[in-house]
């Protein structure tokens, strides 16, 4: 119905709201192991924008500005979403970029394990909060991490960055997604508002 959408609603300078994007968290360690590598494999590169590791993530989708008094209705919807699945693994997979391999705009780490399962979970998302008004991005769904924005150096990234290398190769368990808020300029940037357990 068009009184149950949220995302084409108007939101006005008085209106409070935040801007909220669903993920999965990376577990502690993993977080800390993928911070080992970008600090002692790319410690030289000037890239303009490091990711917080606190704040290693992977999206599964951006939601843009929400009121604030829409957030339980979507909270809701997505509750429903995470009681289609069941836990699945995953883990970190190799460095990649996106824009130009020597000059990358993003540079991040992929995704392994039960990829099958993690798109499921992405479309039963976007099923979920679509009724609510949330459009998908048009470009394909390719889930990562991101690392680091903007390289700014003038030589072309090192070749030695796209090797593959098996430091954090091991798995974890995916037993819940999250919803994140954006807080512009603090560290870390993305405050857990909600966590949504799989339980099937």
């Amino acid at each position: 119905m068009e009184n149950d959408k949220l995302s084409n609603r108007p939101i006005s300078p008085k209106t409070q709201a935040q801007r909220l994007f669903t993920a999965i968290a990376l577990p502690d360690g993993h977080k800390q192991k993928l911070r080992q590598w970008a600090e002692q494999d790319l410690e030289e590169l000037p890239f303009r924008k490091w990711s917080d590791f606190r704040d290693y993530h992977v999206t599964l989708q951006f939601l843009g500005d929400v009121a604030t008094s829409d957030i339980p209705k979507l909270e809701q919807a997505l509750v429903q979403a995470a009681a289609e699945h069941a836990p699945f693994m995953l883990g970190i997979g190799e460095a990649g970029f996106f824009g130009r391999e020597q000059f990358p705009r993003v540079l991040w780490r992929g995704v392994t394990g039960q990829r099958e399962s993690l798109d499921q979970l992405y479309h039963s998302i976007l099923r979920a909060t679509e009724p609510l008004g949330f459009k998908p991005e048009e470009r394909p769904y390719r889930p990562h991490i991101t690392v680091a924005r903007s390289y700014t150096g003038k030589e072309p990234v090192p070749v030695s960055v796209w090797q593959p290398n098996d430091r954090i190769a091991e798995p974890w368990e995916v037993g819940e997604f999250v919803l994140y808020a954006t807080r512009m300029g603090q560290k870390p940037m993305y405050q857990i508002i909600q966590t949504f357990p799989l339980l099937r």
